[in-house]
């Protein structure tokens, strides 16, 4: 259930963060609307018979509440509960150009070493047979060659490139392998003016809660 809830608050965040720029006279584009006193929002998620679901909140009543709205409900499209929204909220669209969810070979990676590598929260993820004081050698040689093959898989199969949102932007995840067949972390890169800029890497399992929230990731390095 915690599981749940961080991953609707996460989404509710990358949904106000996503639609910002979106014709507002256009109310079957928004992925929020209101009706009277009620708000529905798409949460980009399916049925098992794939209609849509649908996030409805209504005014939070209670007199010591901190929050305005509270969560009704989730509801599929075809629930009565909507019957009296004459739109249905549509998809966030993350990114307007489909060229930025797929990986360009053409353009280098540029990763800032220094901070993967040395920022302590980095390597916490980093495998353990990595570190240590002695290792420091090895384990840029390694995470260097994780990344050269990296990119060399994407290029040969884009679909291993997986986009997340974060920052407003939309950015690839890429699969690292620095001890074997296997990858261990997540590079995540930014599309810049003729490059790609490698920032941060981060573990499989966040990786996939922020891949997550724009689709559910079928490739298989970073699949459920």
């Amino acid at each position: 259930m915690h599981g749940a809830r961080g991953h609707l608050r996460s989404l509710l965040k990358c949904l106000y963060s996503g639609s910002a720029g979106v014709d507002q006279t256009a109310p079957s584009n928004l992925p929020l609307v209101f009706d009277d006193d009620r708000c529905l929002f798409n949460t980009g998620l399916y049925t098992r018979r794939y209609e849509t679901i649908y996030g409805l909140f209504e005014p939070n009543t209670r007199p010591d509440a901190r929050q305005r709205w509270f969560l009704k409900g989730l509801f599929k499209e075809s629930d009565p509960m909507l019957v009296s929204f004459e739109y249905l909220p549509c998809r966030v669209r993350f990114a307007e150009d489909p060229s930025e969810l797929v990986f360009d070979y053409r353009l280098p990676i540029r990763s800032n070493i220094d901070h993967i590598l040395g920022d302590e929260e980095n390597l916490t993820r980093i495998p353990a047979s990595l570190m240590g004081e002695g290792n420091s050698l090895l384990l840029r040689r390694a995470f260097e060659g994780a990344v050269v093959e990296a990119a060399r898989r994407a290029a040969a199969n884009y679909t291993l490139a997986v986009p997340q949102f974060y920052g407003g932007r939309i950015q690839l995840l890429l699969p690292l392998c620095t001890t074997g067949d296997k990858p261990e972390l997540a590079l995540t890169i930014q599309r810049e003016d003729g490059f790609y800029a490698a920032r941060t890497c981060l573990t499989l399992d966040m990786a996939y809660n922020k891949a997550r929230l724009i689709c559910r990731p079928e490739t298989s390095w970073i699949k459920r």
